[in-house]
């Protein structure tokens, strides 16, 4: 009774009940290709031999972790689905081999857009060097942010796919109406987030905002903010709510 409680209480949110039990193949599987892709961002760098490209290296934390924080919310959404719905029919193998190979392919340039910014930002306070050695101009910047909007909005079209799937499947799951309605908040919150990064795309290729177009991304959170309260939840008694 105790573990179920600190379950329902720290484990995820009280107002769900996860369906999902023990971790899948398919999660195991999942988890890997977001380790390797992890590696991609963390791992780019080469080994450095003198002391000031160590301390180059270790400045590479900054972009780093922004590569990294993006990854991670992909993972979580991705995460929070299987513990949610348990639903591992074919559809959702599809769908899940199609997301690990977008996550794949929008490694490498999701790490090389980061590094770009860090240069950048070291070029307004006197050096330029990183930026010059990448060989980048605000035009080339701009096609690489083209190419990671299409890699992301990609991958928030699979996962806003495989949450539909699962609300189609809401009866055989027995969801209730809360649940329904933060699955639905879900998928027009993933939604909301590929119109914004369309747009972001967009911008960065045809305007002369080039890389700049980035910014346009901080309109994800007031627009979730939104989403949340357009699509508000039934409130639900936490000692009603039964975990697996």
């Amino acid at each position: 009774m105790m573990r179920e409680t600190i379950n329902r209480e720290l484990d995820h949110d009280p107002r769900f009940t996860w369906r999902g039990g023990s971790v899948t193949r398919i999660e195991n599987l999942s988890d890997i290709v977001f380790a390797l892709a992890l590696g991609m961002i963390v791992s780019s760098a080469a080994r450095p031999e003198t002391f000031k490209q160590l301390t180059e290296n270790l400045l590479t934390i900054i972009p780093v972790t922004a590569a990294f924080g993006i990854l991670f919310m992909i993972w979580n959404a991705h995460y929070v689905f299987f513990r949610r719905y348990g639903v591992a029919d074919g559809r959702i193998i599809l769908l899940n081999c199609i997301l690990l190979l977008l996550v794949l392919f929008t490694a490498y340039p999701l790490r090389f857009i980061f590094d770009s910014l860090y240069g950048y930002i070291e070029g307004v306070m006197g050096d330029w060097s990183r930026l010059q050695a990448a060989g980048i101009n605000f035009r080339e910047a701009g096609v690489i942010m083209g190419y990671f909007a299409l890699g992301y909005g990609l991958i928030y079209l699979v996962i806003s796919q495989m949450y539909a799937h699962a609300l189609s499947k809401a009866g055989l799951l027995g969801l209730s109406a809360s649940e329904i309605a933060m699955t639905r908040q879900s998928i027009w919150i993933f939604r909301v987030q590929i119109l914004i990064v369309a747009l972001t795309g967009a911008c960065a290729v045809w305007t002369p905002m080039y890389a700049f177009s980035g910014w346009i991304m901080g309109l994800i959170w007031p627009a979730a903010l939104l989403v949340d309260r357009l699509i508000p939840v039934p409130e639900v008694d936490p000692e009603t709510t039964t975990t697996n």
